[in-house]
């Protein structure tokens, strides 16, 4: 049986999207004074994860300017406006040859626990896909073994990363973990405001 574990795995945080319901660029915006793209790097630092990238799109210059002045590798995917899936591509193909897998993550789920990166890179073993649930519900970010890196990017992109998983089954491991924020999208203004609230409420 393969052995897929992995001692270098990179983080892509994909931020390349136009943000058209939230009316703002996701990765730029502020929670409590932090940008969203650094909380969402913060979990993977935390996590003794040492390369990151940032795949931009729409409002590249600032959200790549950001990026690189906290020590984060922009990349920019000519591709944007066809989709997340293209994004997920760009990063793998711009990902270092010592790296072994990658870890996903849509900029606008930021607060994915530290703990819960650890365990993924721990997890990868027997199987070349790890993907995290909470109460049976799958979330992010999956871990990807760079032994099937090509084949994503080969994909059609039909249904994006769910697809090409959907399509790979045997290949995947779920992970319960207890981190409800792999679940948890800031979409909209609404869903940052519901945000705020319960974190104020937490710390009083």
């Amino acid at each position: 049986m393969p052995d897929f574990r992995t001692s270098d795995p990179i983080a892509i945080i994909l931020a390349a999207g136009c943000s058209s319901r939230m009316g703002t660029t996701k990765a730029l915006v502020e929670i409590e004074g932090i940008p969203m793209l650094l909380h969402a790097a913060n979990c993977f630092r935390e996590a003794g994860i040492s390369e990151i990238i940032a795949v931009t799109g729409f409002d590249a210059d600032r959200v790549g300017t950001l990026a690189g002045s906290h020590g984060i590798r922009p990349i920019f995917n000519n591709d944007y406006r066809k989709g997340m899936f293209t994004s997920i591509c760009a990063g793998l193909r711009s990902a270092s040859l010592t790296c072994d897998a990658a870890l996903i993550l849509p900029v606008d789920i930021p607060f994915v626990l530290p703990s819960t990166v650890a365990k993924l890179k721990n997890a990868i073993k027997d199987r070349p896909i790890i993907i995290p649930q909470y109460n049976k519900a799958s979330g992010h970010p999956p871990i990807i073994h760079r032994a099937l890196f090509s084949l994503v990017e080969s994909w059609d992109g039909k249904n994006g990363l769910r697809g090409f998983f959907c399509h790979h089954q045997n290949d995947i491991e779920f992970l319960e973990v207890e981190d409800p924020n792999i679940l948890r999208d800031i979409d909209t203004e609404a869903d940052l405001k519901e945000l705020l609230i319960e974190r104020a409420r937490s710390r009083s």
